[in-house]
């Protein structure tokens, strides 16, 4: 009786050792022993000892499998997510409608007055800048003198002496003159002219109440929400395989995974499998009592 009741418990000890050395093998001992210069076998863990390569397969997997263009693309560009999208803007933009502070006062709140301020006058010229490139490209000169050229010829034709001085070509050329002339002062006067204009709407823009923008705005709400899904749409889905190329998912794990040390990644493990792992103990020592019976048989 005390054979039959030994033997299974003896195996049963042995298989809940047995299982529970394998798993602490696996992350034990966290660093290379060496006696003398002879290594030890089996040291570090298995775990510590693979853990680039390990890294390197979870972000191979999360990368090509959990996280790639395909599955971000169906969700990111869901039905659901575009319903979902729409109606946090639409909750966003309702919620304008109750805020009696000024734009500078909301800017004021989430920006530093002084950086914003910089930032501001930087975006006033270099939006001067390219609206007074754009309008030397124009040749408003030339517009201004062809718009007058019925007028000018007219008023040469009544003058006896202007008509015998300037022939088609002389008018020709003092049309040029002029429009060269005119194409100047623009060029000269424009920047501090547009820069004024830019510089006075930002102004009038601060001193305006979030409540009252969104009341002149409020008949085109749904309008706006539907453009800015639209866009939404659009620069997702022709630059979210270059995002994801930029993001570069798979480094980002494996980086990861590789700066965690010994300690960090067996606590992340056991918190994930500890149910798992203990598990796995307790049915080497349910499988070590029932070998102890089938000794007993032979």
């Amino acid at each position: 009786m005390i054979k039959w009741i030994i033997a299974p418990l003896v195996g049963g000890v042995i298989g809940y050792i047995t299982n529970d050395l394998a798993i602490r093998m696996l992350f034990r001992p966290r660093k290379a022993l060496y006696i003398g210069r002879l290594h030890v076998p089996f040291t570090p863990g298995l775990i510590p000892s693979q853990q680039p390569r390990i890294a390197s397969s979870i972000g191979r997997v999360v990368s090509e499998q959990l996280l790639n263009e395909e599955t971000l693309r169906r969700t990111l560009l869901s039905e659901e997510t575009l319903h979902a999208l729409q109606e946090k803007v639409r909750q966003a933009v309702m919620g304008l409608a109750l805020d009696q502070r000024t734009v500078k006062e909301v800017l004021a709140a989430h920006y530093d007055p002084v950086r914003f301020n910089a930032g501001a006058r930087d975006m006033e010229k270099k939006l001067t800048e390219l609206i007074c490139a754009r309008i030397n490209e124009a040749k408003l000169g030339y517009t201004i003198v062809d718009s007058l050229t019925g007028s000018l010829a007219e008023a040469i034709a009544q003058n006896r002496l202007l008509a015998l001085l300037l022939d088609g070509g002389a008018q020709k050329a003092l049309r040029q003159k002029l429009a060269e002339k005119l194409d100047e002062i623009i060029a000269e006067k424009a920047p501090d002219a547009v820069y004024g204009i830019i510089d006075k709407y930002r102004r009038d823009l601060m001193k305006l109440r979030v409540c009252d923008i969104y009341e002149k705005y409020r008949d085109k709400q749904d309008w706006l929400i539907e453009k800015g899904t639209d866009l939404y749409v659009s620069l997702l889905g022709n630059n979210l395989g270059r995002l994801l190329n930029a993001i570069n998912i798979e480094k980002i794990v494996v980086d990861k995974i590789n700066a965690f040390d010994a300690a960090q990644l067996e606590d992340m493990i056991f918190g994930i499998m500890k149910r798992e792992l203990r598990a796995i103990v307790y049915l080497g020592a349910l499988l070590g009592f029932f070998m102890g019976f089938v000794n007993l048989l032979f």
